[in-house]
């Protein structure tokens, strides 16, 4: 059917005007995919991040859980021996104090000697006791006598020597030697404190776990 100029050019204009906004809307539709594809990946990407992230935090607490657990014990073991070397110390000298005391020695004397020999009775023993060259005095040679006096009666026959190079005595019977001096007093004294001790330090650590 003809078709005036006029009409044909707003035909024109109309389809012009169409094909532009199919072709705007194809853009907007395929930019909009395209938008939910960066934004998918982005967030896949930094779900990734995180995960990672999430897994290298947890590393790195094991890390530190085992490096602080670590660093607990060996500061119980360094506490523990700094702890048994003072309290060795003191009771050096507590121990050393006391066997340097004339009464304190005397009545150390008068029970431990005649408790050993009683186990050894029944037959005629000779014993000797050496005491510290430095504690030669009335008090203990008064004590010593009495000592010597009641060893007889249970046929025990007594020597006294001064010339011991510690503190404290040392015992002699039928053989055998019990020394009663600072070193081996503090060491018993070592040997039923340290147990406690221990337990101590172990409550200290497990708090601490």
């Amino acid at each position: 059917m003809p078709t005036n100029i006029e009409s044909f050019v707003k035909t024109l204009e109309s389809e012009g005007v169409d094909a532009g906004k199919k072709a705007a809307r194809k853009i907007e539709a395929e930019a909009k995919e395209q938008a939910e594809r960066i934004v998918s990946q982005a967030k896949e990407t930094a779900n990734q991040i995180i995960a990672e992230a999430q897994a290298e935090a947890e590393k790195v607490k094991a890390r530190m859980n085992s490096s602080l657990e670590l660093a607990t014990r060996d500061a119980i073991l360094l506490l523990r021996e700094k702890l048994g070397r003072q309290l060795e110390i003191i009771l050096k000298l507590n121990v050393e104090q006391a066997l340097r005391n004339e009464q304190t020695l005397v009545n150390v004397l008068r029970e431990v000697i005649p408790a050993y020999a009683k186990a050894d009775a029944g037959r005629e023993l000779k014993t000797q006791i050496n005491v510290s060259h430095d504690l030669k005095s009335q008090l203990l040679e008064t004590a010593l006598g009495e000592l010597a006096q009641s060893l007889r009666n249970q046929n025990v026959q007594m020597d006294v020597g001064y010339n011991l190079e510690k503190s404290g005595f040392e015992y002699k019977i039928e053989g055998s030697t019990v020394e009663v001096s600072t070193d081996s007093v503090t060491s018993l004294l070592a040997e039923m404190i340290d147990p406690e001790l221990q337990q101590f330090l172990a409550k200290a650590a497990d708090s601490n776990g």
